[in-house]
């Protein structure tokens, strides 16, 4: 059983570290090529019953393999997260999640005659670390701004310390030391802050409503949703008819008009094999369509009221 040897942190030593990559990778280069052989044979349809059991071991090995690859270099995912991210963040777990997503696709690329695999991981890991940084603790940040973001803080804090630390920052000056635009400078110093929705409004009291309770709703009022349930019922006999079956199918579940309870978008959407949206859209060109009969039935609905009154 081999040992391996721990550095002063409890981690592998290096060197124990890079024999053990050299000796898996070693592993999945064997494995790749028997794969290749054998999935050549099952493209020409040559494989036999042994061969065929042949290929789904060597499918399992090379599964294990990866798992056995990523776990022993899980450690280089921690090391960037903690290199790349501030501690205080509450999204950690996302962003090794996200390191794990590069460090998969380093061994999936990763050739030995590249050197050293921690080195070769470095910028599938990095890269996909800071994405989700700037998607949860930055997103007023485009990725350009945030790529040069880095440099901007560092540009500033050698501008604070020769100028002071209460001297008003020369966004200029800044620039030219990180060697961005002025323009990228004020959209990383003074970047715009996004709240939540959630947020309650200022300038009303600790009681306001929320923002999200001050916007309007876009969804039809009660008269809206009787209107259109009365022209609906209106062109039944007269509109319906020039819509293709779908369109037809869609109207007539969406609003119960053949008298069976009224379905939501996603139980239609199941029957027919689509999305909510799809059938969303499939509605909004079915009403579409029967925007001129509705017109006509509803005046003419009018003017036989106006004729009883």
């Amino acid at each position: 059983m081999n040992t391996v040897q721990l550095d002063g942190r409890g981690r592998p030593a290096a060197k124990d570290f890079r024999a053990r990559n050299d000796e898996l990778f070693a592993r999945r280069g064997e494995l790749q090529e028997r794969l290749a052989v054998l999935r050549a044979r099952a493209d020409a349809d040559e494989l036999d019953m042994l061969s065929e059991l042949a290929l789904r071991r060597a499918e399992r090995e090379m599964e294990d393999l990866i798992h056995d690859i990523l776990n022993v270099n899980f450690g280089l995912v921690r090391r960037y997260v903690a290199m790349f991210t501030s501690r205080s963040s509450k999204h950690v777990e996302d962003f090794e999640s996200a390191g794990k997503v590069g460090l998969l696709w380093a061994i999936s690329s990763y050739d030995p005659a590249r050197g050293p695999f921690a080195g070769w991981a470095f910028k599938p890991i990095q890269r996909e670390v800071l994405r989700a940084v700037r998607d949860a603790d930055h997103p007023n940040l485009n990725p350009g701004d945030f790529e040069k973001r880095p440099a901007i803080l560092a540009a500033e804090r050698a501008f604070l310390e020769e100028a002071g630390p209460d001297a008003p920052v020369d966004h200029a000056a800044v620039a030219r030391r990180a060697g961005v635009t002025e323009a990228q400078v004020l959209r990383v110093l003074d970047a715009p802050r996004l709240d939540s929705l959630h947020t309650p409004a200022p300038g009303q009291g600790e009681d306001d409503a929320p923002w999200e309770e001050r916007l309007p709703d876009p969804s039809p009022g009660v008269e809206d949703e009787v209107l259109l349930r009365f022209d609906l019922r209106a062109i039944t006999g007269h509109g319906l008819p020039s819509l293709d079956p779908r369109e037809r199918f869609v109207l007539t579940r969406r609003f119960g008009l053949d008298g069976e309870p009224e379905q939501s978008l996603r139980v239609i959407g199941e029957r027919l094999g689509l999305s909510r949206e799809g059938v969303r859209q499939i509605q909004q060109k079915a009403l579409a369509k029967l925007a001129e009969p509705l017109v006509g039935t509803s005046d003419e609905s009018r003017e036989l009221e106006g004729r009883a009154g």
